[in-house]
């Protein structure tokens, strides 16, 4: 917000015939992620994007599972080759985190070359008018000094 008010006492705006409701929520927690990791590891370390595959029907997840939703067999880590294509884009006008501290930002869903289902991600440097579906995207992240072990550390640009 451009002052210091809390936005819990400022009156509503209209846009576009729709109340825009001004508001914080500050929720502090820590999350392990378990036997799922390896993942954040890879990320923080290693720049690399991990998924897990089911050594029994091969379905690939990424976001990882520990076990295959079908087989009910622990799945193996593999890693993505971090290109897919883009199935859904949105324009996001608030953040709810400290993680994304710049709005309005760009996500998509991105389906990566062989995994079963497609992941919501980060989509920068882009115009949304520019996005589309069925358009081709791969990974890239960021320098290792600013990688956390977080989501954010990788986004998905479009190819060339």
């Amino acid at each position: 917000m451009a002052d210091d008010r809390d936005p819990r006492f400022v009156p509503i705006k209209v846009q576009d015939g729709f109340a825009v409701i001004p508001d914080r929520w500050k929720v502090d927690f820590r999350v392990s992620a378990g036997e799922l990791s390896r993942f954040y590891i890879e990320l923080k370390e290693n720049a690399r994007l991990m998924g897990t595959r089911c050594p029994n029907c091969g379905s690939v997840y990424c976001w990882p599972r520990s076990w295959c939703k079908d087989c009910y067999v622990d799945c193996e880590w593999v890693e993505m080759s971090g290109k897919g294509k883009l199935t859904l884009c949105s324009r996001v006008e608030i953040s709810l985190s400290d993680i994304q501290k710049e709005v309005p930002f760009f996500q998509g869903g991105v389906h990566l070359d062989g995994a079963r289902y497609p992941v919501v991600v980060m989509l920068r440097p882009v115009e949304f008018e520019d996005l589309h579906v069925g358009m081709p995207v791969h990974a890239e992240f960021l320098p290792s000094e600013e990688r956390t072990g977080r989501i954010r550390d990788f986004y998905f640009i479009p190819d060339e």
